[in-house]
């Protein structure tokens, strides 16, 4: 069954991030707890889990250039 994944909340006061870092792939498994992105802020880089266990079928993301 397919899930959807929501950027966490990264903290008090915090309402916007830029992803820099993509870590899987489409059809890459992943473990709950495994880091899935990078997201910079304007306070600092946050590495962001995945809430799943399974495999990535669809990204939505690019890291910024």
């Amino acid at each position: 069954m397919a899930r959807s994944f929501r950027l966490p909340d990264l903290g008090e006061g915090i309402h916007e991030g830029e992803v820099i870092t993509v870590r899987v792939k489409v059809g890459d498994a992943v473990k709950e707890g495994d880091i899935i992105l990078e997201v910079e802020t304007d306070k600092a880089t946050v590495e962001i889990p995945s809430p799943y266990t399974g495999q990535c079928r669809k990204s939505l993301s690019s890291p910024a250039i």
